[in-house]
């Protein structure tokens, strides 16, 4: 169990313990589906299986990079994750949710790359940072509201940025040296539609299920993106108290898209699953 998971536990159960300790948690007990505000914060810990092309003005084709295989970058992760809700009308909710992966790693070139304007020779070392981070912002409108079920069509944005940074040296013949770098970013504000199912078994036990979907073509001036993008989460939640509950997520995300920006020509295959502890405050 890594440090960070460690320490977003104990954070979590120390919010926790203080939240319990204070007076009047326990009246009037919340329905499920009645809460108007609710908070969640904790741990991520997702599996990855990633790989990008960033192609050049001069060949205009960039090799396909596993950033797993080919730059060394960890295949698995714990991060900070946070989320919330706010639910301003009986049957409409907004959410939005946060988490950053930054990964970095220094490997050894098996086989010449190219990246960008520049290319890698093989044996060359490579000092790699890559940074995803997202925010969905979504909007569910609940068709089906119930004591027991609510099932909604959610409209919405998951807006990720990507950032790659890529410095490799190499020694050549003569026993001098080669230096090189490769940069790209990209932001990708992608709409996604979806559907959500909530079950309340008890006042205290909600499980539920969010599936959403972007198969598009977006083209304008400033950026393009064309693909897929799946996202699906399913969670169960308990309340301990009125107030203060636990939870547990499983979240697959997987986006394969092409990319035509100013700072990004080629393409993004990135997929993750992994899952989700938090604790949970409403009111």
């Amino acid at each position: 169990m890594s440090i960070l998971f460690r320490q977003a536990a104990s954070a979590m159960l120390v919010s926790l313990l203080l939240l319990v300790a204070q007076p009047g948690l326990a009246d009037d007990w919340i329905r499920p589906g009645e809460e108007t505000f609710k908070i969640g914060l904790g741990a991520f810990l997702p599996a990855f299986n990633s790989s990008l092309q960033i192609n050049n003005s001069t060949l205009n084709l960039g090799d396909n990079i596993d950033l797993e295989n080919d730059l060394g970058l960890d295949k698995e992760e714990t991060v900070f994750w946070a989320s919330g809700m706010w639910r301003f009308a009986a049957n409409h909710r907004l959410s939005v949710s946060y988490f950053q992966f930054s990964r970095n790693a220094v490997a050894t070139a098996l086989r010449d790359i190219t990246i960008d304007e520049e290319t890698f020779p093989a044996g060359a070392t490579l000092r790699t940072s890559f940074k995803f981070q997202s925010v969905p912002i979504t909007y569910h409108y609940s068709f089906i509201k119930s004591a027991q079920h609510e099932l909604a069509g959610t409209f919405g944005l998951h807006w990720n940025t990507i950032d790659i940074d890529v410095n490799g040296d190499a020694f050549v013949g003569g026993g001098g040296s080669v230096d090189g770098r490769a940069r790209a970013e990209a932001e990708a504000p992608l709409p996604l539609f979806g559907v959500s199912y909530f079950y309340h078994s008890s006042k205290q036990w909600t499980s539920g299920i969010h599936g959403e979907v972007f198969a598009l073509d977006l083209n304008d001036s400033i950026v393009s993106f064309s693909g897929t993008l799946f996202n699906v989460r399913a969670s169960t939640e308990y309340w301990l108290y009125n107030n203060v509950g636990v939870g547990f997520a499983l979240n697959w995300f997987s986006m394969d898209v092409d990319v035509e920006d100013s700072d990004w020509q080629g393409s993004i295959d990135y997929e993750y699953i992994g899952p989700q502890v938090y604790a949970n405050v409403r009111f």
